[in-house]
């Protein structure tokens, strides 16, 4: 029940019973991707004077056949209908936009999903002006700006009478805190110098009793004889080691390469990065334009017949464009032919929400709305003065308890 489809083909039947919904991914053609159309009727069922709605029923099916089966009806004339121009000409710009001015089928498929404000915002501000499309302001009172530079004043806080006292408390209390870590610093230093005369490892016995005599010490001991003893015990040695011919030694090649030099320089990048510049962000008011279909303008006596309109005055030349609107039956979409034979200029129509200018305290409009909203504007309020702690988390504060814990750390250290 929470997916678009299902809440689009609720909400559509109490406008047109008997219509599907018809809906494509938003911005699915400038993402290149390939969608799917989804179609959706709701049923209602009705108890003793409650309707409810009970099922939404569809399907979903590939766009690119939908796009192919709308060229080649409307690139061909009917007989009998005296048509001059198709789709297919190129004096003709031919369209099917839902009930809220998206693209669903174009002859370019980029725009696919795209609102039809930013293809042609010229033909879609006449459509507004002519009460085929109705634009609906929706306001975000809790939305979310992000500006490149601060917005808040430069000017500085104004201070009060016992701000300097404080000023002095605390940097009196920040340099007795760090004399005191100084002092304890310097107490360590002296106690572990106090007794550099003794060893460090004294504990350790240094009367080592060895079995050798020393040099020149004991008797029977020869500095001659025992040099005599270690020849002779390594010529031994020498002569009982097997003792390879050049001739059998093999042939071991040119020596190995040496291994590549490894570098920690990274490759040079393809492109060329820049940082964006750093954003904040801050609460506002934002509001964006939507915009829903009047189906009753283009219904005429139950018969859906085209509805044409003119641009005029939009070039130099004085020459008018032309378009034509037409409702296609049991469904939320319309046909719409614009001419492209005057080069008229073309404004873009945006649907993201933008930032409000604040404009003090100012009552939001309360037309159509579902909520009873206040008579007057409301900003004060006699006993708010009793809240003392708002607006007081961004101030320092001097934790007393944990400088006592630093005191008395350090002097137990000193002791």
């Amino acid at each position: 029940m929470d997916d678009i489809w299902f809440q689009r083909a609720v909400d559509h039947h109490s406008i047109e019973p008997d219509s599907f919904v018809f809906s494509v991914p938003h911005n699915s053609g400038p993402r290149g991707e390939k969608p799917l159309v989804t179609a959706s009727h709701a049923v209602f069922i009705e108890n003793k004077g409650h309707r409810a709605p009970a099922m939404v029923v569809g399907l979903q099916f590939q766009h690119s056949a939908l796009a192919s089966h709308f060229i080649n009806i409307t690139s061909t004339c009917t007989v009998g209908t005296g048509c001059k121009k198709t789709c297919a000409s190129d004096d003709l710009d031919c369209y099917v936009l839902d009930n809220n001015g998206f693209i669903i089928l174009s002859e370019k498929y980029e725009q696919t999903g795209l609102f039809f404000g930013q293809a042609d915002g010229t033909i879609m501000d006449s459509l507004v002006q002519d009460g085929i499309y109705k634009r609906v302001p929706m306001d975000d009172y809790q939305g979310v700006c992000e500006d490149s530079k601060v917005n808040d004043s430069d000017a500085a806080a104004s201070l009060k009478p016992w701000q300097p006292v404080f000023w002095l408390l605390k940097w009196f209390l920040g340099h007795l805190f760090w004399t005191i870590t100084n002092l304890q610093i310097i107490c360590t230093e002296g106690f572990a110098q106090e007794d550099s005369d003794t060893p460090v490892y004294s504990d350790y016995d240094q009367n080592y009793d060895t079995d050798l005599p020393s040099p020149g010490e004991g008797e029977g001991y020869d500095t001659m004889d025992l040099e005599a003893e270690m020849d002779e015990t390594i010529s031994e040695v020498t002569k009982s080691l097997p003792v390879d011919t050049p001739a059998s030694t093999p042939d071991k090649g040119p020596p190995p390469p040496p291994p590549p030099i490894i570098t920690s320089t990274p490759p040079p990048s393809k492109s060329t990065k820049t940082t964006p510049p750093r954003l904040h962000a801050r609460n506002c008011h934002k509001r964006a334009d939507l915009f829903i279909l009047q189906p009753g303008r283009l219904n005429n006596s139950g018969l859906f017949n085209p509805l044409k309109g003119k641009l005029t005055n939009c070039h130099v030349t004085g020459c008018e464009r032309p378009f034509s609107v037409q409702k296609i039956p049991h469904s939320n979409l319309i046909l719409l032919v614009v001419d492209t034979l005057c080069p008229c200029g073309s404004k873009a129509l945006s649907i993201e929400a933008k930032p409000v200018p604040e404009d003090g305290c100012k009552l939001s409009e309360t037309h159509h709305t579902y909520r009873r909203r206040p008579g007057k504007c409301v900003n004060y309020h006699p006993e708010e003065i009793e809240i003392k702690q708002c607006g007081s988390g961004v101030q320092f504060h001097l934790s007393f308890s944990f400088l006592l814990v630093s005191l008395c750390t350090s002097l137990r250290g000193m002791i």
